[in-house]
């Protein structure tokens, strides 16, 4: 039996990402940033489903649950385009998306789909790629795909493309921790805050008090909250200055430290002990109205 005939369609999760230290170098001469970061995927998932069509070269997509995401201007329509120029394979696919990852958020989840789309794509090859060239069309995607091929948490360097696994015993510190995830009515552009963030003169971290932070948190020398940072923080609550005013709320009544997932919007907090996150929410809502997003998941392996 031909797998690739016999399988007509696959559903794979493609799971959110938050930046639990997100550490800025610098500017790089082609326009992006030098980074170093510390990623954790969380079980806040889109469902990416592909189909096997019959017309050779076909490519559709459809995202259900935001607007404005059909077509090809979707990375995970991308991601077949890049595949088919590294395999040959013209086999006709359909794309569904069901949306849960809001969109600019700093969630990743444009970037998780279309890494979905690969693994998707790889499972129904009767001669599937190694990881290494998974990686080289991932990174041709987007500077964040290539961490959503590794499992469980990773650190991150280069554009974001350079991910590397942490240790067993660092991914098991983090594993199935709760946090709590909250997002204005609003998504935050990416261009916009790394513009900000060049005209800033103390916008930097060195590299090596990066890798000296996530460093010690990876060996258990000191917790994770005294790693989390993000470099972008300042550049985000100066342009949006509702932000800064609803942190110091949660931590002066429910001690939650929260920050910012990358340069989008969503916020997160590990939630303490006995947090009534009820009324975290009501505090959220009172300050960012109703239609403020939501979510309690948890950290993946």
């Amino acid at each position: 039996m031909n797998r690739k005939t016999a399988i007509r369609s696959i559903s794979l999760p493609a799971p959110a990402k938050v930046n639990l230290c997100l550490a800025v170098i610098g500017a790089r001469p082609d326009g992006f940033h030098e980074l170093v970061t510390l990623m954790a995927k969380i079980d806040l998932c889109d469902l990416v489903t592909l189909e096997r069509t019959e017309t050779k070269g076909e490519i559709s997509c459809t995202c259900e649950g935001a607007d404005g995401l059909d077509g090809d201007k979707n990375l995970a329509w991308q991601a077949v385009d890049l595949w088919r120029q590294a395999t040959g394979d013209e086999t006709g696919v359909r794309i569904t998306i069901k949306k849960r990852i809001p969109s600019m958020a700093g969630l990743g989840g444009g970037s998780s789909d279309a890494v979905a789309t690969l693994k998707a794509l790889n499972l129904w090859n009767l001669e599937p790629l190694p990881f290494e060239e998974l990686r080289e069309i991932s990174s041709g995607l987007g500077s964040d795909c290539p961490g959503f091929l590794v499992d469980g948490a990773c650190v991150a360097t280069g554009r974001g493309e350079k991910a590397r696994p942490l240790t067993n015993n660092a991914n098991d510190r983090l594993h199935g921790r709760r946090l709590f995830l909250f997002k204005p009515p609003l998504g935050f552009s990416t261009a916009a805050v790394y513009a900000g963030l060049s005209e800033r003169q103390d916008a930097y971290s060195s590299r090596e008090s990066a890798d000296q932070k996530i460093g010690a948190w990876e060996n258990d020398e000191i917790g994770i909250q005294e790693c989390m940072a993000n470099d972008l923080e300042h550049v985000i609550m100066d342009k949006y200055f509702f932000v800064r005013p609803l942190f110091d709320t949660l931590f002066d009544r429910f001690g939650m430290r929260p920050m910012l997932s990358g340069s989008g919007s969503c916020c997160f907090a590990f939630v303490p002990d006995e947090c009534p996150v009820h009324k975290v929410i009501d505090c959220v809502k009172e300050a960012w109205g109703g239609e403020a997003f939501f979510s309690q998941p948890r950290i993946r392996s």
